[in-house]
């Protein structure tokens, strides 16, 4: 462990904690982050199981950089088994490995969802994403959907995440609906009205109904149309938002098989006060009841999520659960003491928080005049233009130090930044659309995507948008279902050969000799790793050939591992019965054996390209990959036929389908259960030919087709050729390489324009993610990093190593978590802060102080404080405007 923090009186209080539920408050530059490092080691080092452990973070940056923060300090190679992620990430893990949700979801964001609805409403996709109001109505409908599917699972009303979403005036409007029908107004009626919304509307045709009323139903009943699509859709494609993880984790964990779930006695959350009701419900569920340690971080000040379903009422019930074990960080480490005084004055008397529970320093920090500022500009155009010189000036004072000039909109973000750029001010810009976000990062995420899982729904409908075979996202989805239901992937349109993976194992099953076969290893690695044990049998023409069975065991130097998983490896004991052949000539009799024949495994990319690399390390002169240049996988076989399972694993797949065999985990054994599922492949393939060549036959479905091989079909062949090849670590990553060769060729095909930007992608993924070192070959570096790399937002490249630009813009939201040395807070206005439309709601008011409490806390050495003191209206007439009220308590320690 890393010793250079000592830890003060309160912070050690915190790490000692080991039983029962406690809350701490923990305000900026309190060493948080350091704190939950150490109870981490503590609690490892005194015997608590890793699998026991949990802890969750808000962000997956907050996650990140404690994960980093454990890589650095603690030495325990325990420490890595641990969970470490947001809430959404575990619910997302869970429901996968718990065969909740089929093995074949896909993950969708807002984006997507807008595709959907979209396509529905055929409304031009682009137009909606530009437009607030449309945005708005389309999650309100999104919004719907969730409320629906929590009203049919009975979750409490007190963890409905969108409650908001029927308004008063819906409300009115459907009891007066029942008052006309003669029912009573109840949570079964309204998920009768949900189902069955076209039956009730007809009651709106009654000339007695008033007219009011039927226009309030007839939006409404509009909204429950979509909100139902959209849920019919996402079920029909195995698709789920970030909100059916929560609450289908939520229904999993409160049903009667709970028990059967893991359940964590060890835990500590981040940010609290950001979580929402059932966020924080989940948590409840997914702890033990007894002997457990909870710890629980937050700081009201920054509680700013209220959109996203965060209340200050999630820190009033952990209040009153942890009572008695509330503690206080009360030392900002971090902060200068005049910084220090500014958040605290400003927390007193804006946030109403009791002087005693405010952090202090431990020494007085002497200033020298220019740390604290309050500048007025003349005019709103005025302000603009001294911004970007400010920020020049700190560039050029301190050309090591990092400024944010934080913004209350991405509107205010777009100009500054067109103001540094007239001024030739090099910047970063956190605000308005992501990075990430964008249609040619979202291209190349993936391209990825689809080289890592040739089964990934999304990513193929965002390649064939991307690549414009289809003009819109809903109709490239629409293109990858037909081909889904057709056990097609898109990736067979690709292939030289035409015919499609179910045809070609057809023919083969019924025309060639198949040899089944499975290896046994001494690990997962492909490429160094030893095959232990190689089983096979033939099948010719669909007939076993009993007398013509294959096994072998092989002698290694390397280890074999005790345990699979949660279970003894029985090849430890059975490896002991037999003779042990050298791997050459184990090798040289399993090649005798095929001899040309199409080999069949289950997983059995896995089982050739091991066996590919084992015979290159002990037998290199057989030309495997000429003799064997293809194989046919069973796990890719049923993952076409019958794409709404939960799981794909061998043993699964027998109970599933009631085949004889055992999934021992011995090659021998696993082989006679494979060739049950081969036979069941085969006949489940038959049945699928027909509609397979009708489809393809179609002159449009043939157009699209030709486009897309002409597009792609070069670049994701060669892209599965890298696949398995060993990296070279005197060149950039795999992954990296990848990356790069498709974005030029997307350029250079001219489908997109280029954009600048994507090196921070890629240099962010070599540098800060990726260790080809460590990852030798791009197969592992896809399994380890695809999907952490389709999370990632531009806020997570703040900070790293990879940016050299010294000026940031950033909205307040997108800059929680973020520092800099130096923040210019922009705009600081009355009607700005608090914002116009809500001046006269306290409760708004109070949240939008909490922001402005946030930009304040971002600062590490100086903040200075801008606004117009004018603004120009209609006909050129001059309006005075004030700084914000929330300054009225800090401005005297500002100077001008």
């Amino acid at each position: 462990m890393n010793t250079s923090f000592i830890p003060d009186s309160d912070q050690q209080r915190v790490i000692d904690i080991e039983e029962g539920d406690a809350l701490v408050f923990a305000p900026p530059g309190c060493g948080k982050t350091q704190i939950l490092t150490l109870r981490l080691q503590k609690a490892l080092l005194h015997g608590v199981r890793p699998q026991d452990m949990l802890c969750l973070t808000f962000t997956n940056r907050a996650a990140r950089g404690m994960l980093e923060r454990i890589q650095s300090n603690i030495d325990l190679p325990q420490a890595l088994e641990v969970f470490v992620g947001n809430v959404h990430r575990y619910c997302s893990k869970f429901l996968f490995e718990e065969n909740i949700i089929p093995a074949g979801s896909s993950i969708i964001d807002d984006d997507d969802a807008i595709s959907i609805l979209s396509g529905y409403l055929e409304q031009e996709e682009q137009g909606v994403s530009s437009n607030p109001t449309l945005r708005r109505s389309y999650f309100s409908c999104v919004q719907l959907a969730a409320f629906i599917f929590q009203l049919k699972s009975n979750h409490p009303k007190e963890l409905r995440l969108h409650p908001d979403c029927i308004t008063a005036e819906d409300v009115t409007a459907l009891r007066y609906l029942c008052q006309q029908l003669r029912i009573n107004f109840s949570a079964s009626t309204m998920i009768d009205i949900f189902d069955h919304s076209k039956r009730y509307a007809d009651a709106l045709e009654n000339p007695l109904f008033d007219y009011g009323m039927a226009k309030l139903l007839k939006s409404f009943f509009k909204r429950i149309d979509i909100a139902n699509y959209y849920a019919s859709y996402k079920n029909e494609n195995q698709l789920y938002d970030f909100e059916d993880l929560l609450m289908l984790t939520y229904n999993a964990y409160t049903s009667p098989s709970a028990n059967e779930y893991r359940h964590y006695s060890w835990v500590q959350i981040d940010e609290v006060q950001d979580l929402n009701a059932l966020q924080l419900a989940i948590i409840d569920a997914i702890t033990t009841k007894e002997q457990r340690s909870v710890v629980y971080l937050g700081d009201e000040q920054q509680a700013i999520f209220s959109f996203m379903g965060a209340k200050l009422s999630t820190l009033s019930v952990l209040k009153e659960r942890c009572k008695g074990h509330i503690y206080h960080l009360h030392t900002n480490h971090r902060a200068p003491s005049y910084l220090v005084k500014v958040l605290n004055t400003f927390a007193q008397h804006q946030l109403h928080i009791a002087p005693e529970l405010l952090p202090s320093t431990l020494k007085e920090t002497q200033q020298i005049g220019d740390e604290l500022k309050i500048i007025t500009s003349g005019t709103l155009e005025e302000e603009l233009r001294d911004t970007a010189l400010l920020a020049q000036k700190l560039l050029n004072d301190h050309p090591n130090e990092t400024t944010s000039i934080i913004v209350s909109s991405n509107a205010d973000a777009d100009k500054i930044s067109e103001e540094l750029k007239t001024q030739h001010i090099p910047h970063f810009k956190v605000s308005g659309q992501d990075l990430f976000s964008t249609p040619l990062v979202k291209l190349l995420i993936a391209h990825l995507g689809v080289i890592a899982n040739e089964h990934n729904f999304i990513a193929w409908s965002r390649i064939l948008k991307g690549l414009k075979i289809f003009s819109t996202n809903a109709a490239s989805q629409r293109f990858v279902r037909l081909l889904n239901e057709r056990a097609i992937s898109v990736s067979d349109l690709l292939n030289d050969a035409p015919s499609t993976y179910v045809e070609r194992f057809v023919r083969h099953y019924e025309q060639d000799t198949l040899v089944v076969f499975d290896t046994e290893t001494t690990g997962l690695n492909v490429l160094e790793d030893d095959i232990v044990q190689i089983a096979a049998v033939k099948i010719a023409k669909g007939k076993v050939l009993e007398n013509e069975r294959f096994e072998i065991f092989i002698d290694t130097k390397r280890p074999i591992p005790a345990m699979l998983g949660d279970i003894e490896n029985p090849l430890i004991e059975e490896i002991k019965k037999h003779t042990l052949h050298t791997p050459a000539e184990a090798l040289a009799r399993f090649m005798e054996y095929i001899d040309g024949a199409m080999l069949v495994g289950h997983n059995a990319t896995y089982d050739y390209q091991i066996l590919y690399n084992n015979l290159l390390r002990y037998l290199p002169q057989y030309t495997f990959l000429q003799k064997h240049s293809s194989y046919i996988d069973t796990l890719k076989l049923t993952r076409l036929l019958q794409p709404s399972l939960k799981n794909y694993k061998l043993k699964n797949l027998l109970q599933e389908f009631q085949l004889e065999g055992q999934n021992t985990h011995l090659a021998d054994a696993d082989v006679h259960a494979t060739v049950g599922l081969v036979h069941f492949c085969y006949q489940q393939s038959v049945e699928k030919l027909k509609g397979q060549s009708e489809f393809l036959a179609h002159p449009k479905v043939d157009a699209k087709v030709q486009k897309l091989k002409r597009l792609y079909g070069d670049i994701y062949r060669q892209a599965q050729q890298e696949l398995w090849k060993k990296q070279d670590t005197t060149q950039s990553s795999a992954l990296i390489s990848q990356l790069v060769w498709f974005y030029n060729q997307v350029v250079e095909a001219e489908i997109m324009k280029p954009l600048s930007a994507t090196e921070y992608v890629f240099n962010y993924i070599e540098n800060e993610m990726v260790d080809k070192h460590a990852e030798n070959c791009l197969a592992q570096q896809l399994f380890l990093h695809v999907n952490e790399i389709a999370t990632l937002k531009e806020a997570d490249l703040c900070g790293s190593s990879i940016i050299h630009e010294k000026i940031f813009i950033s909205t307040i939201h997108k800059a929680k978590g973020l520092e800099f040395d130096n923040v210019i807070v922009y705009d600081v206005a009355e009607g700005r802060y608090p914002n116009y439309f809500i001046k006269d709601n306290p409760e708004l008011v109070l949240e939008d102080a909490r922001k402005f409490y946030v930009a304040l806390s971002r600062a590490r050495k100086r903040l200075w404080m801008i606004y117009a003191s004018t603004k120009i209206g209609y006909y050129n007439n001059p309006t005075p405007r004030y700084l914000t009220r929330f300054m009225n308590s800090i401005a005297s320690l500002f100077g001008s």
